[in-house]
């Protein structure tokens, strides 16, 4: 089985939660998402998806973030790729979208590398809504 995501092995009819949210990787035939669904996130790292690819196959992704918020808050996103944080972003006034932060952010997911996605709200210390979600496809 090509992929495992949040702590079981996959369902190659459609995942472990083919259409709801969570922090786990779903994957459809050769296509994988994940989607996060709105997190509180303080002025602390918190985790927004965490999963774990597995055998030997590797992901071409995008990852897509943003908020629901209308506060004006300013956000510190990063990914990690075995504990190493292999991307950073820091967005402005995220109630004004994302203008030009790169979104979607693209790159490859090795094969058996656990993927972290934390928001850190550099605004408040009050959880305020954000979101992460990715989508890609898995090559053998």
């Amino acid at each position: 089985m090509p992929l495992v995501g949040g702590g079981g092995a996959p369902n190659v009819s459609g995942g472990a939660n083919p259409a709801g949210t969570g922090s786990g990787l779903n994957y459809v035939g050769n296509h994988v998402y994940a989607i996060s669904g709105s997190i509180a996130a303080d002025n602390n790292n918190t985790t927004l998806l965490d999963f774990t690819t597995g055998g030997s196959s590797y992901i071409v992704a995008e990852l897509q973030i943003g908020s629901d918020t209308g506060s004006g808050d300013d956000y510190i996103y990063s990914v990690e790729f075995n504990g190493e944080v292999i991307m950073t972003t820091y967005a402005q006034r995220i109630d004004q979208g994302f203008p030009d932060y790169g979104f979607p952010f693209k790159f490859i997911i090795p094969a058996e590398t656990r993927v972290t996605i934390k928001a850190d709200n550099q605004s408040t210390s009050t959880g305020r809504s954000t979101y992460a979600a990715i989508m890609g496809r898995v090559y053998a």
